[in-house]
Formats: structure tokens, C-alpha cells, sequence
């Protein structure tokens, strides 16, 4: 009966609204007392999810039949709606047919019509668009009518075709063909469609992808082994190799490219450039020296053509002139090495030859492929959720060198930090939460003190020999590392409220790995020790409060009694508790009975307040040291203020059994916490022996030398 109760209320957490996943675990873990209660809770969830998976499977068994007919249904639709398409774009082509026929028989260009009739435009343009401009767009239309996904495409009204073609796309690492597409090279933007298998009427293609053209770059492929005919597509998130029937179709391409890149600079206005078409219909004849055709040439002309030839270096070497094609194969072929040294020569060979005409064009080229290449690298060591985290340093080693060698230092080192940001942070929250909080803070410690080892020495391998900047650059990612990672620590340990001993144990541990990093010259102590200081100061002061307030307590109910466990397993129990504690001179405080001549209260602070000790001491640092010195003074002071006035008083007649309790916390319980100190901090604390000093007279039993009114004296 329970356990139906118990899925019917999970039932209703994980089906509310406001469900949330974190929370809900929160809320298990507080709840739940082992691993056997968290295994038995797992197990209802996993019957939970069995159950609603065998519903799901039977209410697909049951509505099978009405999926079917719903795909007919759909299927017949989608006919009805390719059939009345069809119908829409042969009542659109004879409107169109209608408003370009005039009286006269002919033809009026649609967009001027359309301005005509249409006065809802503010402006009308001063000047008609060019007839490339129209038949490109009018073929755009009719070409659009074949493609699955085309009417997008026609929203952009100024858009219009270039050029088109059928090509076979390749596989960019071994050049093998994968499929035939067919691609619209518009004024704006590079469209690839594939072909579909099955024809739906007269939709022969479907729109695969769709490229700016300010965002990508068609690159010339020289004919090497295995492949010719072919141009790049230089797109991310990586390029797209296609090939060509034909040399002269792959130049009509590269060509109709550059014309697409001048309607883009001109802003829809072109400079007077030729098409493709009449590119190839034209015939070529090469004109050595413009002269004036209608008589002899002026001095000024003369004086101009001769500066126009002057500008001509006649001498330019031939790898200067294939120059962006061997930097594209280059980077195409992540030759990122190769490329680097090419473009360092080209520089230093065109700033020797001067600035002539073909000089600056080949520097703008080698400028090009320089930021194409930087930008490339600037991907290598870019890291994006979508892109894999387990990259080996080598990658990042050799963009950081390339780019280094590029004169580009500065950016290097912030890309390189970055990338080991991104890794850092991915690897540490990969590690589970799972187990303990000691355990868990053991793994990311580990983890996170791990990937900045290897920081360090790939950034001395990466930048050995560098600017003093450099150095600053890790240490100021260091601080920031270190900070985003004791906002973990805060979210898992403090803000849960840990007990004492788990923060004293994860904090010594982490500390511990933290010194391990000093031989790499970084001291990720001092900055783990700023960032956790404020939340260690609040630490020590609670398990101070808490420790004085139990002090109270035991003083409330103190009987002034031997200290009587109850039976002899309880006796031998007590007094291993004490060896282990550190008090190996407890025999000395038998009586002749074999009972233990101490209370039970001074047995019970005895232990506590040692292990308060070390827990103190695992926290100190030249940060909270005060703070430390303080707590173990206030509590063994309070301890201590009882016993001074319970001598003080007339109603204890056995004055030499509380001497006894104040020589077991005098000479034993504070000597043994002063040598612990020494041996933690080197140091000596002046207080503590301030302490035993002022009280050594309860030992004696004489009598205080001075009296302390309050806790100030020390």
C-alpha cells in the first residue's frame, strides 16, 4: 500500500509545472539517510519509468491504426497543395505575361510597370534598374519554381540570379565525389540545392544551404592528382570543395563570383564590367598601348600612359603571382606552417620591391590570406559546446606558434588562455556529485589543480622566452580561475553549512595540492587563502560560539564526581578514546580502584577540545591566525573560569579533586595543544602560555595571585 502511495505522490512532483530537476535532488539528499534509502528511491523511480514506458507502447499499439490513416491523409494533401502550387505559378507567369505586353506589341519591363500602378511607395527611383538586374530576377523566378523550399528565397525583393549550374561536390580530405548538386549564385548570396529522388511534380531540387556572400569566399583549386575543374567554398564551420565539367566553366564561376563581390561593394551598382556570358562570347584580343582613335594623342595622355606602364613591375617572380592560390591550397590543407613562411617571404620581397600597381595588388592578396589564415587559427582555439573538449595541447602549442609568428603575441596568449578556461571549466564540471561532500571536493580539487599543472607548463613550453606580459597575462587568469573555482567550493561547502571537520579536511586538502604548484612558480596558495578567507572567519567563529555554549551546558549539569562509564567495556572504551586523542599520560590520573580520579565533564572537554584543535589548525592561515589564537584561547578560558569558581566556592568540601581536573587540563590537555600548535605554525602562542601561567595556581590549591574580572586580561 505504501509503496503505490509513494509513486502516486512522485508521480505528481515529476509531472507539476514548477519541476526542478536540481532541486528535487537537493531536496533526496537531505532526505535521505544512506545508501540504502537512496538505492530503494532509485528504485521506485526506475519502476516509475517502466511503467510509463509500457503505457506509452500500448497507446502507440492502440492509435497505430489512426497514424496511418493521418500519414494517408497527409500524404493526399501534400499532392493537393503540389498540384495547386502549380496551378498559382501558371496563373502568376501569364499575369506577368499581361503587364509586360503594352498596346503597341512591346515589351514594358514589369518593375516599371509595377511602379506605375503602385502608389504606396514614398519615392519612386530616378533611375530604372539595369536589364542584367531584370533577367536575372526573372530568371530567378522561373528557376525557383523547380526547388523545394524556393519562395523563400524570392523574399528578398533586390535579389537576383548571376549564374547557375549543375557541379559534383567532393569530399574535401581524399577528393572522392559524394553527390550532385546544383547551385544559384545570386547578387547577394550562394545557394546549393541537392537533387531529389523523388520527383513531386515540377520540384526537381531542395535548398540544402545558403551562404552570404560577405561571409564566404570562392577560391580557385589548381589541378593537382586526383582532382581538376574545382573551386572552394571557404565557409565555417568547415570549406566545401566542387568540381566543374570543364576549365572554362570552373573560370565562369571564379567570374561570376567577382561580379557578385562588386554588387556587393557598389552597393547594387556595379562598375562596368562584362558577364560571364559576354565574357565568353567575346573574343579576346590583348591591347598593348591605348591610343586615340580619332587622331594623335595628347602630351597630357602621353604623359599619363607612360606613368601607367612606369607603375608595372615587369619582373614579378612567378611564385609572387600564384601567391593566394598556394596560400589557399595551403590553408585548405591546414599547411598552416607552410603558409606562415610563405607570407612572411611575400612581405619582405614586396617591401623591397617598392609600391607599384601589380606590387599593392598582390599585398592586398597576401593580407587577405593572412586574416583568413589568423582567422582560421582563431577556430583552432576557440572552443564552442558544440566542438570537442578533448583536443590534445598539441593543436592549441602549434596555433599559439603560428599565430605568434604572424606578430601576433598578444592575441595568442589571450586565445590561449581562453582555450584552457574552456577545458578547465568543462573537465571540473564533468566530475560527478556524487558521494560525500569530501569526496566530491577530492575529485574537483584534483581536477581543477590538474588542468592549471598543465596550464603553466604548456604556457612556458608556448611563450618560453617571452615578454614579461606574458607572465602577467597567466597570473591575472590565474586570480580569475582561482575565483570561479571557490564559488564552487562556496556553493558545495559553505553555503550548505558543512560541520567543521568537513571544511577543515577539504580546505587542509586542497591547500596541500595547492603547495604542490609552487615548484611550477605559482603560488595558488596565498590566492585560494584570500578567496576562502571570509567564509573560513565565519567557520571559526560558529565552532567557537558552539564550543563555548557547550562548555555552559556541561558546567550546568557538573556533579563533581569520578567519572564512572558504567562497565568495564565502557572503561576500556573511554580510555582508548583517550590514547588515540594524543593523552598517553592518562594512567597517571587512576585512582587506587582502577576508576579514572577526573569528571566526566573534564573527560568529555578533554576530547572535544582537542579535536576542535586540530580541526582549528587545519584552517590556519596567515589570514586567520588571529582568529584561530583567539577560539582556542575563549574556549579552555571558559573551561577554566568554571574551575576558578568552583574553588572560590564553599560548597565543594573535596578541593584537592578539582586540583586534580585543573592539573589533566593545565599540564596535559593545554601543554599538549601548545605542542601541537608549535609543530603546525613553527610558531609559539603567547596566549596560551599567558593562560597557563595565570592559572597554574588552581594546581596548588592556594589561592588566585590576582583576580580577573573579565575575559580582556589576555
Amino acid at each position: 500500500m505504501s509503496s503505490s502511495v509513494d509513486k502516486a505522490v512522485l508521480t505528481r512532483k515529476l509531472g507539476a509545472s514548477d519541476y526542478s530537476p536540481v532541486k528535487y535532488v537537493a531536496e533526496i539528499s537531505q532526505r535521505c539517510v544512506g545508501g540504502e534509502e537512496v538505492v530503494a528511491h532509485r528504485k521506485l523511480i526506475q519502476d516509475l519509468s517502466d511503467n510509463t514506458s509500457a503505457l506509452l507502447k500500448q497507446n502507440v499499439y492502440q492509435n497505430y491504426s489512426q497514424f496511418i490513416e493521418t500519414a494517408k491523409e497527409i500524404s493526399h494533401l501534400e499532392n493537393d497543395m503540389y498540384r495547386l502550387s502549380s496551378m498559382i505559378t501558371e496563373q502568376r507567369k501569364f499575369l506577368t505575361g499581361l503587364l509586360e505586353t503594352s498596346i503597341l506589341g512591346d515589351s514594358v519591363p514589369l518593375s516599371h510597370t509595377l511602379q506605375q500602378v503602385t502608389e504606396e511607395a514614398p519615392k519612386v527611383c530616378e533611375q530604372k534598374p539595369s536589364a542584367r538586374k531584370d533577367e536575372g530576377r526573372r530568371m530567378l523566378i522561373d528557376l525557383m519554381e523547380n526547388v523545394e523550399g524556393g519562395r523563400d528565397i524570392l523574399d528578398i525583393p533586390n535579389r537576383f540570379l548571376l549564374y547557375h549550374g549543375d557541379l559534383i561536390e567532393m569530399d574535401i580530405n581524399d577528393h572522392s565525389a559524394l553527390h550532385r548538386v546544383h547551385i544559384y549564385l545570386t547578387n547577394d548570396s550562394i545557394i546549393i540545392a541537392t537533387w531529389l529522388r523523388e520527383r513531386r511534380g515540377p520540384v526537381r531540387f531542395k535548398i540544402s544551404s545558403e551562404y552570404a556572400i560577405s561571409g564566404c569566399a570562392m577560391v580557385n583549386v589548381r589541378d593537382l592528382a586526383g582532382i581538376a575543374n574545382a573551386w572552394k567554398l571557404l565557409v565555417t564551420p568547415e570549406p566545401r570543395l566542387f568540381q566543374c565539367k570543364d576549365n572554362q566553366s570552373k573560370k565562369d564561376w571564379l567570374s561570376a563570383y567577382e561580379e557578385a563581390k562588386e554588387w556587393q561593394k557598389t552597393g547594387g551598382r556595379p562598375t562596368q564590367k562584362p558577364s560571364v556570358v559576354s565574357q565568353r562570347n567575346a573574343k579576346t584580343s590583348e591591347v598593348k598601348q591605348p591610343s586615340n582613335p580619332f587622331g594623335s594623342d595628347t602630351a597630357e595622355e602621353r604623359i599619363s600612359r607612360d606613368e601607367l606602364i612606369l607603375k608595372k613591375d615587369p619582373d614579378l617572380p612567378e611564385w609572387l603571382e600564384e601567391l593566394p592560390d598556394v596560400l589557399d591550397v595551403h590553408i585548405a590543407q591546414r599547411e598552416f606552417e607552410s603558409a606562415m613562411e610563405l607570407i612572411k617571404d611575400a612581405e619582405v620581397e614586396l617591401e623591397r620591391r617598392g609600391d607599384c600597381q601589380n606590387v599593392k595588388e598582390v599585398k592586398e592578396a597576401n593580407q587577405a590570406r593572412k586574416e583568413a589564415l589568423i582567422q582560421v587559427l582563431r577556430g583552432e582555439l576557440t572552443l564552442t559546446p558544440d566542438k570537442s573538449m578533448q583536443g590534445g595541447p598539441r593543436t592549441a602549442r602549434r596555433a599559439v606558434a603560428i599565430l605568434t609568428g604572424l606578430g601576433r603575441g598578444g592575441e595568442a596568449t589571450d586565445l590561449f588562455l581562453s582555450h584552457r578556461t574552456a577545458i578547465l571549466r568543462h573537465n571540473v564540471k564533468s566530475c560527478r556529485v556524487e558521494g560525500n561532500t569530501n569526496q566530491y571536493i577530492k575529485r574537483i580539487g584534483n581536477t581543477f589543480f590538474q588542468q592549471i599543472a598543465e596550464t603553466a607548463r604548456e604556457f612556458d613550453k608556448c611563450f618560453s622566452g617571452g615578454e614579461n606580459m606574458s607572465g602577467t597575462s597567466l597570473l591575472v587568469w590565474l586570480d580569475g580561475e582561482v575565483q570561479w573555482f571557490t564559488e564552487i567550493l562556496d556553493k558545495q561547502m559553505f553555503s550548505n553549512h558543512s560541520p567543521l571537520p568537513t571544511v577543515a579536511e577539504s580546505v587542509n586538502r586542497l591547500r596541500t595540492q595547492a603547495k604542490k604548484l609552487l615548484a611550477l612558480g605559482l603560488d595558488v596558495v596565498f590566492l585560494l587563502d584570500n578567496r576562502l578567507q571570509t567564509a573560513l572567519e565565519r567557520i571559526i567563529c560558529e565552532a567557537r560560539d558552539k564550543a563555548v555554549e557547550a562548555v555552559k551546558l556541561r558546567w550546568g549539569e557538573e556533579t563533581w564526581k569520578p567519572h564512572e562509564p558504567g562497565s568495564k567495556a565502557a572503561f576500556d572504551k573511554c580510555l582508548m578514546e583517550l590514547n588515540e586523542a594524543g593523552i598517553a599520560s592518562i594512567s597517571t590520573f587512576l585512582n587506587k580502584d582502577g576508576g579514572l580520579d577526573l569528571t566526566s565533564n573534564s573527560v568529555s572537554f578533554g576530547l572535544s577540545y582537542l579535536t576542535l584543535t586540530n580541526h582549528l589548525l587545519l584552517l590556519y592561515t596567515p589570514g586567520t591566525r588571529h582568529l584561530v589564537n583567539e577560539s582556542l584561547v575563549s574556549v579552555l578560558h571558559a573551561q577554566l573560569r568554571h574551575l576558578d569558581q568552583a574553588v572560590r566556592s564553599d560548597k565543594i568540601e573535596d578541593v584537592n579533586f578539582i586540583t586534580k581536573n585543573s592539573v589533566f587540563l593545565l599540564d596535559t590537555i593545554l601543554t599538549l595543544v601548545e605542542h601541537r600548535y608549535q609543530k603546525t605554525t613553527g610558531n609559539e602562542c603567547p596566549k596560551l602560555s599567558k593562560l597557563h601561567t595565570n592559572y597554574s595556581w588552581l594546581k596548588e590549591g592556594t589561592g588566585p595571585v590576582t583576580k580577573y574580572a573579565d575575559n580582556n586580561y589576555l
